[in-house]
């Protein structure tokens, strides 16, 4: 299925970018390509192993739909009128997709995959207007972590499916929202949840994320320069260190980089902070050409091996661009700090640790 098809699928996917195309066409190609592929997975449907493939075909093509806002104005549908056809329409019916499937869950990552973005980002008030006085000093914090918790809670009752779901969403806090957040949030869940296995995994991986938690001295490591060199993140002790996690192959990386880093290396260029550029997804020779193209400032090192390099494991960079910033007194300040181009939350940041280093 995957060689058959991969060529056109990633076609699909290009094209459906094409600012010129309508929703009904990119519909269209999407339900086009989506016959194609269900079709032949549902050659041997009266075969168990089947419904495997179906369900997975089925929710990757949902999945398209979704990504591109098409879900809530267009149905899946096969137009084949064969005895295989009209099964596959029944078994996929318009709106299955709502559908907390004990089997696809065990069976279909391309399930697994949908649910988790659809029940986080398909909020039933979004886009609602805030009406009244000084409305702006009477709005909640901004918390997308809280919001996709009390989403899963309330949308997920397959108690597995929630566990799973809530789990997964609470290790994604972690790496990209406040600490104090997820924190709360693994608390209050970790007497809720009823799955062994996930109360486990969180227990286990709060356990090593908990030394990330702003305050804690940051933990040490030493890698290879552009030079050939070994560097310890205790040699800069004294200093505010703004690491950036990066990639060669991450296009939102390479942007910062061409486009802010430069200014914000500027800005603090004589004063007590240093920026540790760590490239995360390449080997040395790529990234010494990167290095080499891009013109990056500060102090290049590399952790290969990304997720399986110590390095990134201390720090839970499960995702690039990622950012930390650490005081002058080797804690850290903020374990999710904000990307060079956001401008004032970040420069405010480094500043205010300046200051307290005094």
């Amino acid at each position: 299925m995957y060689n058959l098809y991969r060529k056109e699928s990633m076609d699909l996917g290009q094209s459906l970018y094409d600012n010129k195309l309508t929703d009904s066409a990119k519909f269209e190609k999407i339900n086009k390509l989506y016959n194609k592929v269900m079709m032949t997975a549902a050659v041997h449907l009266d075969h168990p192993e089947s419904q495997k493939l179906i369900t997975d075909v089925y929710y990757q093509y949902v999945g398209f739909l979704n990504s591109h806002h098409l879900l809530s104005k267009y149905e899946l549908h096969i137009n084949d009128t064969s005895a295989t056809g009209k099964a596959l329409n029944q078994q996929f019916p318009a709106g299955a997709y709502h559908a907390q499937s004990e089997f696809s869950f065990k069976n279909s990552n391309s399930y697994k995959e949908f649910i988790f973005n659809y029940v986080r980002f398909y909020k039933g008030l979004n886009n609602t207007t805030i009406i009244g006085s000084d409305w702006d000093k009477k709005m909640t914090p901004f918390a997308p972590a809280w919001d996709e918790y009390y989403l899963g809670l309330a949308n997920l009752h397959l108690i597995e499916l929630r566990d799973w779901f809530v789990t997964k969403a609470i290790e994604m806090d972690f790496g990209y929202y406040s600490f104090d957040d997820a924190e709360n949030i693994y608390k209050d869940f970790k007497t809720k949840v009823k799955t062994p296995r996930y109360a486990d995994t969180l227990a286990q991986f709060y356990a090593t994320v908990r030394q990330l938690k702003p305050g804690n001295l940051a933990p040490e490591f030493s890698l290879k320069n552009d030079k050939g060199e070994v560097v310890s993140l205790k040699s800069f002790r004294g200093k505010v260190v703004y690491i950036d996690f990066w990639g060669v192959g991450c296009g939102p990386c390479v942007y910062e980089i061409k486009n802010t880093t430069a200014a914000l290396h500027e800005r603090y260029k004589d004063k007590n902070v240093v920026f540790l550029n760590i490239c995360v997804d390449s080997d040395e020779k790529a990234w010494k050409s990167s290095l080499a193209s891009l013109n990056i400032s500060g102090v290049n090192l590399i952790a290969e091996g990304w997720t399986r390099n110590p390095v990134c494991q201390k720090y839970n960079v499960t995702g690039i661009p990622h950012y930390i910033t650490i005081g002058t007194d080797g804690k850290i300040v903020n374990n999710n700090s904000e990307r060079p181009s956001s401008g004032y939350t970040l420069t405010a940041e480094l500043d205010k640790a300046l200051k307290q280093a005094h």
